[in-house]
Parts: structure tokens; C-alpha cells; sequence
């Protein structure tokens, strides 16, 4: 029976059965870059489907939508005019504003729109409680009903006019508190509601009647409507997607890195074996073929299972969210996304494996009579790399700096970004001396530790190994300590400028009558009968400022009771009220998420560096098992191991720590100055404990080599010998 596949790929094959725990060792890191990548698409998928449900205006019996026109007769005259034409069986005016609403003797502004909340001319579903709004009647949003209190036939005023709640849904206006109104009340507030205003028209209406009576409004096809609604959309979606996919990226040339270094580690340990290949007559071009088929099937089944568990986290996530009471959308699975993503998978493990590949075609039959078990005992040449170090890091300052100079925020942020990758490309080929050197510094400080001088004298004999899991290390801590010192420094511009935006405790903008908005004296005027009503209460001190009235409570009152003083003394009046304190609040939470969501990104590539550490010192312990029995049968003990195992991972995470809060902290300062943002002191002790935790880590992430050191027994050397 004739045997299927080229002998390249039946040989990987047979190398992958043979070796199971190695083929994983090298896939862990593709397949959590994998998992990334894969729950990135799966994540803007579904954030697309719900956004759409959300913004979605144009209801699903319109036919037509027409634009209301730039003028102050509101959209009311408009769709009076629309229903005439022929052909229209209804018209549904929509309206969007901000308008003052009272309830319980309390005003404030609320947010205003309008919705049938009930048949195909409406965008929302049938309301949870009570019924759609009818006249006279108002539909609240569910969170908005939990923070007034108010229930179904409750009773509430909009700019003086009384109204009764009709309904709660939970798919209420949104941002802060709202209301919905019913068509025909909306039209009564006129150009008050001046934000979206439009007409949705249903039936079989002749466009060019319709744009007769629209006097100069933009009609548009309901289809129409909906396809910018989509666009609008999917362009908000594309760029979350390509923020992402910046972080993917990250991760993948993390893994990448990882997985060339994995691959170099286990060639070397088979380098009698290939040369056995070469001589029972394996050509070098089948050798290279045979190690980049057992790369394509490596990434391959990594990137189906990355696939795989991503969208199994996925469903559990919004599983876990129902359950909680959360409304989530469907998960929407994207076939097309996550066969690229599995593609992209083994394109990254191809293209990483491609040097050790070409190396080990180069193996000479000869080896075959030899003994070598790695080759990787040398550090490169210097003559070779150093200019090509200098040219990078000489590109790397001047792109640096003009991405700082740049004077546009996006473009200044995207040089300097294109800098650090050009530098990290420097780190890349300068990174066995950075190591090389650092053991050479560390080695008069652990002359009386037996197990650190083993640990030192191993990074230096196999730097380049090193110095892969150091420079993806120096990668992940990089990104993260440019995030803190980025953050920091916005956090500290951004209390600044609410320092000098809001000078006072309390902020209070009057409110006047719309018909006066452009009269500076009704300002002036509404201004200050609302300054002489807040200076009546002792518990303030009131002065005037250029657009707004600053209050400050009174020395020794209680924070609660000049809040209770302000909004009794702005109570009907329909002014905004902010508080400074608020507003820093809200301020700090917007960064807390922030470096919250920024640091979950960035711990992906972080994730990915430690387990090349892991993987690299488990190949590592496997080569030199030999050499770990013979210094046992000389005298080193169990613990004397484990411990040589822990300091090669303390070297070379202190090494990649070291050099990523340097690096990172760098451009993070220089992307401050690319957005024109002051640079301030860096947070040091952040920096300190990401530098600590990261050494710690790689450890943690050694304890099982280091087990399997302790384990090698002294007549294994012995045996071997």
C-alpha cells in the first residue's frame, strides 16, 4: 500500500510521536498567542453584533428616513407635511435633547428621546414593566427607575409639563438619566429637542414627493439609513480590532521568538541524529523540510487548540454573565476569523522555526561519529551584529525623536512606537552580550555560592540561548512599564487640568431660556439670581466666575450638608450642578479601567515571555542531564541543583527586568511628549515591583525543572561516561 505524504513530512510526523512532550513544550507558546488572537476576533465579532443592536435607529417598518433641515421649527411642521404625501401610511418624528425633569422637588437635567416602544416603527423592545408611552406618559430605563426610585404610575414634570411613568425597560435611553417620550409629546417641546432629529416614513411613498415636501431635508432610503448605521459601526469596531491587534502582534512575535529558540535548543540535542539522516542519504533540503513540517504540524495543532479554548472561554464568560443577571449578546462565532487566526498560527511557527531549519539541513554526516549534544555552546559574532546594533539603535533615537517632535498626537504615538520596535529588533541581536555581561558583573557576588556560579557560568557558555527568553521578557516588562509610566504621567496631567477647569468645590452653570441662549445679558442675568439664592445659605461661600458659579463650602461644614445646601438652592431652577470631587472620581475610576484593560493586554505578551523562560530551562535541564549527574557524583547536592536551576532563572529574569523598566519607562516618557503631555517623576515603586515580580515569577516558572534537576541521580553521569 503506497504510503501518503512526502518523506519530509512522514519523518515529522514520526519526530512527533516520538517526542510528544516536546512538541508541546514548543506549541504552549503559540497556543496562548492563539488563544489571544483567536478571543480578539471572537470579542469584535460580538462587540460589532451588539453595538449595531444598540445603535441601532432606522425601525424596521420605515421605508424612508428623512433628515430634519438646520432651522427652529423642530421636526413636527416636517412630519405634518410627510403624512400628506401619498403614499405614507405613517410617519414617526424622532427627537433627542436635554431638557430639565423634576422629580420629587429634586431638577436636573435628563437626557430626552423619543420611541413608539411598541410596533414596527420602533427600535426598542416591549417594555419589562407597564406598557409603551402613550400621551401624557413616560418610558424610563431601568437604572435610571433604580436610581430615582420611581415606579410604573409615578408622577414627574419635564420643563414644567406633568407626566406619569408609562413603562421601565431595560433598553432605555442610555448615559445618565433619561426618559423616552412618545412621538406626539416630543413634537410639543419643538427645537428643545434638537440633537438626531429625523423622521422615520413608512408605506410606498414616490421619493421625489417625499423630497418636495422635505423643503431641502436629506431623504434617504431606509436601507440607505441602515448601511451608514453599520459603517459607523463597523468603523468604531475596526478600531478596537486594530488596537488589538497591536497587543496579537506583540504576542505572536513573543512566541515567535520562543518558539525559534525552542527550536534551536532541540535541534542541537539531535544533531546526531540529523547527520545520521545525511548518511543514509537525507539531503540537506530534506532535512530543512523535514524540521519545517514538524514546525507547520507544531503550529497547526496549536492554533486549533487555541482556537478551541478560546471560543470555549468564550461561551463560559457570557454563560457566567447571565447567570449573574448580566444582558449580554449572543457570542458571534466568525469561522472565516478563527481559520485565519489558526493559519496565522502556523505561519508565526514556520517562519520562527526557518534558521534552526536551514541550520540543521547544514549538519555534516560527520557529526553522526561525534558526541556534540548542543550547539549553541558559542556566543555569535560580534563584528557581524555590532554595526548593524548601531545602525538600529541610531534609527531607533532619530524616529524617537521625531516622533516626539511631531506635533500630531497620532502620528508623534505611531513613530514612536515604530522606534521601539526598531530598538527592540537592536535588544534582539545585542542580547547574548547584554547577558554575557551581566553574568560577568553578577559573578564576583556569588563566588561562594556553588549552585549561582553554576547558574552564571551556564548563561554565559549558552548566552544566545539566554538571551531569547531575556529579550521577550525585556518585550513584556517594556510594555508594561511604558503603561505605568504613560498612565502616571496622563493621570497626573489630567488632575492638573481639573485644577485649573474647576477651581471650586461645586461648579454651577445657570440655565436660561433657549430662546436667550445667545443673549450674554439673560446669561448675566440668570447667573446671578442663582449666585444671590446659593450666598443665602451660610453653609457657602459663593463668588462668580466668567461662565459659571464657583461654590465652596464654608470652613468647618460638613461635606453632606453643603451638598444638601446646593441642591436646595438650585432645586427648579434647571441648573447643572458638577461637583469637583465627582468629576476627579470619575476621572480616576477612567484610568483605574484603563490600566486595568491595558495591563491585561500587555500581561499576554508577559504570559507568553515566562513560559518561554519555563520551556527554555526545561529543554535546558533535559540536555544537560549528563552534565547535572557527574557534578552530583563530584558532590553537589539535590538542593545544590534546584538551586542552580533558580538562579539561571533569577539571572535571566533580572536581566530582561532590568532592561524592560529602562526601556519602558523611557518611552513611556517620550510618548507623553508625543501627545504633548508634561513628564512627570516616574512611578518608582510601581516599577519596583514589576521588576521584583517579574524575577519572581521566573521562579515560580522554573519549579519544575528545578524538580527535575534535583532528581537527576549521580549514576546517570556515571553510566553515560
Amino acid at each position: 500500500m503506497r504510503r501518503l505524504g512526502s518523506p519530509a513530512t512522514r519523518a515529522a510526523v514520526a519526530g512527533i510521536r516520538r517526542r510528544p512532550r516536546q512538541t508541546l513544550l514548543i506549541g504552549l507558546a503559540v497556543l496562548v498567542a492563539t488563544v489571544f488572537a483567536a478571543g480578539t476576533v471572537l470579542f469584535s465579532g460580538t462587540m460589532r453584533d451588539a453595538l449595531l443592536a444598540d445603535s441601532a435607529r432606522t425601525p424596521p417598518g420605515a421605508s424612508f428616513v428623512v433628515d430634519r433641515p438646520d432651522d427652529a421649527t423642530g421636526a413636527g411642521a416636517l412630519a405634518a407635511r410627510l403624512a400628506e404625501v401619498p403614499g405614507v401610511s405613517a410617519v414617526v418624528p424622532a427627537q433627542e435633547g436635554e431638557l430639565p425633569v423634576t422629580v420629587r422637588g429634586t431638577t436636573g437635567q435628563w437626557r430626552i428621546g423619543t420611541d413608539p416602544a411598541t410596533g414596527p416603527m420602533s427600535v426598542r423592545p416591549a417594555p419589562e414593566q407597564g406598557h409603551a408611552p402613550g400621551p401624557g406618559e413616560v418610558l424610563l430605563s431601568t437604572a435610571t427607575a433604580e436610581r430615582t426610585g420611581l415606579a410604573v404610575g409615578d408622577a414627574l414634570s419635564v420643563s414644567g409639563r406633568p407626566y406619569t411613568v408609562g413603562g421601565i425597560s431595560s433598553h432605555g435611553p442610555d448615559g445618565g438619566d433619561g426618559l423616552l417620550l412618545s412621538p406626539a409629546d416630543a413634537v410639543a417641546f419643538g427645537p428643545d429637542l434638537y440633537y438626531g432629529s429625523r423622521v422615520d416614513v413608512a408605506g410606498t411613498p414616490d421619493r421625489d414627493a417625499l423630497e418636495a415636501a422635505a423643503a431641502g431635508a436629506r431623504v434617504r432610503t431606509a436601507d440607505e439609513a441602515r448601511e451608514a448605521e453599520i459603517s459607523s459601526v463597523s468603523g468604531s469596531v475596526t478600531s478596537v480590532l486594530a488596537a488589538l491587534s497591536v497587543f496579537v502582534g506583540l504576542a505572536l512575535v513573543s512566541a515567535a521568538v520562543v518558539v525559534g529558540s525552542t527550536f534551536r535548543i532541540v535541534l542541537g540535542r539531535r544533531g546526531r541524529e540529523l547527520a545520521m539522516l545525511r548518511c543514509v542519504g537525507a539531503s540537506r533540503g530534506q532535512v530543512t523540510r523535514s524540521v519545517l513540517a514538524e514546525a507547520g504540524i507544531t503550529g497547526l495543532v496549536a492554533g486549533v487548540v487555541g482556537a478551541a479554548v478560546a471560543t470555549g472561554a468564550a461561551y463560559a464568560a457570557l454563560a457566567v454573565m447571565r447567570a449573574s443577571g448580566t444582558d449580554v449578546p449572543a457570542l458571534a462565532l466568525s469561522p472565516g476569523g478563527l481559520a485565519g487566526c489558526v493559519l496565522l498560527a502556523v505561519v508565526a511557527t514556520v517562519v520562527a522555526a526557518l534558521p534552526p531549519a536551514l541550520a540543521a539541513g547544514r549538519v555534516p554526516p560527520v557529526v553522526a561519529l561525534g558526541a556534540a549534544d548542543s550547539t549553541e555552546a558559542h556566543a555569535p559574532r560580534a563584528r557581524r551584529r555590532m554595526p548593524v546594533v548601531a545602525v538600529l539603535l541610531a534609527s531607533a533615537a532619530g524616529i524617537g525623536a521625531l516622533g516626539a517632535s511631531v506635533g500630531d498626537s497620532l502620528v508623534g504615538l505611531a513613530l514612536v512606537a515604530l522606534s521601539g520596535l526598531v530598538a527592540f529588533a537592536a535588544l534582539v541581536l545585542v542580547g547574548p552580550y547584554l547577558v554575557a555581561g551581566a553574568a560577568a558583573l553578577v559573578r564576583p557576588l556569588v563566588a561562594r555560592s556553588g549552585p549561582a556560579r553554576l547558574a552564571v557560568a551556564n548563561a554565559r557558555r549558552v548566552s544566545r540561548r539566554t538571551a531569547a527568553t531575556t529579550t521577550v521578557l525585556a518585550l513584556g516588562v517594556g510594555l508594561t512599564a511604558a503603561l505605568l509610566v504613560g498612565i502616571d504621567g496622563a493621570t497626573a496631567d489630567a488632575r492638573a487640568s481639573i485644577d485649573r477647569n474647576y477651581p471650586s468645590e461645586v461648579m454651577v452653570l445657570p440655565s436660561s431660556p433657549s430662546s436667550s441662549l445667545e443673549d450674554p445679558a439673560a446669561r448675566r442675568a440668570a447667573a446671578d439670581a442663582l449666585a444671590a439664592r446659593l450666598g443665602e445659605r451660610p453653609e457657602l461661600r459663593v463668588r462668580t466666575g466668567a461662565t459659571a458659579i464657583l461654590v465652596d463650602a464654608a470652613p468647618g461644614t460638613d461635606p453632606m450638608a453643603a451638598r444638601t445646601a446646593v441642591a436646595e438652592a438650585t432645586d427648579g431652577s434647571g441648573g447643572s450642578v458638577i461637583w469637583t470631587a465627582d468629576t476627579r472620581a470619575s476621572t480616576e475610576e477612567t484610568f483605574t479601567i484603563v490600566r486595568a484593560v491595558g495591563g491585561g493586554l500587555v500581561g499576554v505578551t508577559l504570559v507568553v515571555a515566562v513560559l518561554g523562560v519555563g520551556v527554555t530551562l526545561a529543554l535546558s535541564v533535559a540536555e544537560r542531564t549528563r552534565e547535572i549527574a557527574l557534578l552530583r557524583a563530584l558532590g553537589l547536592t539535590r538542593s545544590g541543583a534546584r538551586g542552580s536551576v533558580a538562579a539561571e532563572a533569577a539571572l535571566a529574569g533580572a536581566v530582561g527586568a532590568v532592561v524592560g523598566v529602562l526601556l519602558g519607562g523611557a518611552y513611556g516618557a517620550l510618548g507623553l511628549q508625543a501627545v504633548d503631555m508634561s513628564v512627570s517623576a516616574p512611578p518608582v515603586g510601581q516599577l519596583l515591583v514589576l521588576g521584583g515580580g517579574v524575577v519572581l515569577v521566573a521562579v515560580l516558572a522554573s519549579t519544575a525543572s528545578m524538580r527535575r534537576a534535583g532528581r537527576v541521580a549521580p549514576a546517570t553521569g556515571l553510566a553515560g561516561g
